[in-house]
């Protein structure tokens, strides 16, 4: 019997049409929602579901890149306290997204990407995944607090 998968699995991608035993397809597959029979009306819908799909994707990219114009040559500085050259503590994902927030952008503090974890004070490269293709490199600066 022949499938369309609605889910990634083990038999493919979504979209992909297999062949499967029937009672495979009749007693797991279809029931749990991970694939439905390979009718003409299902491959149109399926067909109309993959076109709404790479159309909010091409819009997400384009969101991203708008993003990575506006982001380009951002440089984050960061106050922190420090004692000879290390910090109390350490710079984390959550403290550049805080500082980005205080500049005007909402982004999401998972996806950056922070070589390593920062103990000490100097200059880092960072770098957001706004989308799969968009990648934003910027610079991370750490310095200490001026105590008064």
């Amino acid at each position: 019997m022949q499938v369309i998968l609605m889910e990634p699995g083990k038999l493919g991608k979504t979209g992909d049409i297999v062949e499967v035993r029937s009672g495979y397809a009749r007693n797991w597959l279809i029931p749990q929602g991970i694939a439905t029979s390979a009718t003409a009306a299902n491959m149109k819908s399926l067909e109309a579901r993959i076109r709404a799909r790479q159309k909010i994707q091409a819009q997400e990219k384009a969101t991203a890149e708008d993003l990575a114009s506006r982001l380009n040559g951002v440089a984050i500085e960061m106050s922190v306290r420090a004692g000879e050259g290390k910090i109390y503590g350490a710079v984390t994902h959550a403290d550049v997204a805080g500082a980005l927030d205080q500049l005007g952008f909402d982004i999401d503090k998972r996806k950056l990407e922070m070589p390593k974890t920062v103990k000490e004070i100097g200059e880092y490269d960072i770098a957001y995944r706004a989308h799969p293709e968009v990648t934003i490199p910027m610079k991370l600066v750490v310095h200490a607090q001026k105590e008064s």
